[in-house]
């Protein structure tokens, strides 16, 4: 961590575990705007050339291993963007390693105990665990807490609706060279489907629709299936609300990706900009009371929003959130996952 002129800004050292699409078309752009807050320090990947490249138009250094990234002195907080089934065992050891901070890109993990594992050790250390759940950071979704909580916001049905042109982030998924569980998705069950639809896709907004529920709102899967060409649709119970969840990608350019909260005298509604898409924020519209208020779509989005707050909870002008959020988060969507999962098997896409 460096200090920079008389105002005593903290610089933060920043070291990139996984060099694949998310670090290449988001992370490392998004640091480089970012440079009064953060200095890209190290980038490792399975594929050093991947990790040189990341590296090099940043004048990063590019780790020969995990270990020797994590005991780089300058490296103060860690980001993990390696496989899901991987996530918890790097993050773990950046912990270990006395990191002030580790950014886990979604999902956390994929087994509920070795989350709660991570959790308690970032806990024992005083590490800020973070997970990359960009939506919770768009300045649209902010807006809607403000008049969520201004109005004692309950709603009774909730839906996230994601509707994507094919997209290459499953594409890299399934032939990944860390060599993932699962098979490639031609090959994959109707279960190992769903899974990936939940915790691939769906996973951006559940964070966002676990926050409209009741605290501690567990969800009752009560129907699931697979779309074609790929997508899922799913609905549950949760804390007395309906919420459906909804994902399709198709064969045309045109998007359409929201999040709407409906009670018996409010409707809230965001629509957000594609993923891996660094257009500015969502819009939201929030009507309550015969009054519609309109959030317009802000300069930059939830990607740099997360690294923002970061910095703002290291250098305490910002409160440490929540410890038990991310874990809370990720039992909320695997327990989503292994009910719908349950719930198909045996059967086929529709």
């Amino acid at each position: 961590m460096e200090v920079h002129g008389q105002s005593n800004a903290l610089v933060l050292g920043v070291g990139l575990i996984g060099a694949g699409l998310v670090v290449q078309s988001i992370h490392v752009p998004v640091l480089e705007n970012l440079s009064a807050q953060f200095s890209l320090r190290s980038v490792w990947d399975v594929v050093p050339e991947r990790a040189e490249q990341a590296a090099g138009c940043t004048g990063a250094s590019h780790a020969a291993s995990i270990d020797a990234l994590l005991a780089d002195p300058s490296v103060d907080v860690v980001a993990i963007c390696t496989p899901a089934h991987l996530h918890v065992e790097h993050a773990l050891a950046a912990i270990q390693a006395g990191k002030r901070a580790v950014l886990v890109e979604k999902p956390l993990g994929t087994d509920v105990q070795d989350i709660l594992s991570l959790q308690q050790a970032a806990d024992a250390r005083g590490t800020l665990l973070m997970v990359g759940s960009m939506h919770l950071h768009d300045a649209a979704w902010v807006a809607a807490e403000r008049q969520r909580d201004a109005a004692d916001f309950s709603p009774h049905f909730v839906r996230s609706q994601i509707v994507l042109p094919p997209n290459g982030r499953f594409e890299q998924w399934s032939t990944e060279p860390l060599s993932p569980p699962n098979p490639p998705m031609g090959n994959m069950s109707a279960e190992q489907l769903m899974r990936l639809c939940i915790m691939e896709l769906a996973i951006h907004d559940l964070p966002l629709v676990r926050r409209l529920l009741p605290p501690g709102a567990l969800p009752e899967v009560n129907s699931a299936r697979l779309l074609n060409p790929f997508g899922y649709a799913v609905t549950l119970k949760a804390g007395g609300a309906l919420v459906e969840l909804l994902g399709v990608m198709h064969g045309h350019s045109q998007t359409d990706w929201r999040l709407d909260a409906v009670s018996h005298d409010a409707h809230l509604r965001i629509d957000f900009t594609p993923s891996f898409v660094p257009a500015g924020s969502g819009t939201m519209r929030w009507t309550h009371g015969g009054t519609t208020v309109l959030h317009h779509p802000a300069h930059t989005n939830g990607y740099a929003g997360e690294w923002e707050a970061m910095a703002a909870i290291l250098s305490g002008t910002a409160p440490m959130p929540d410890p038990a959020g991310p874990y809370d988060d990720a039992r909320f969507a695997l327990a989503i996952a292994e009910q719908a999962c349950a719930m198909i098997a045996g059967g086929a896409r529709t």
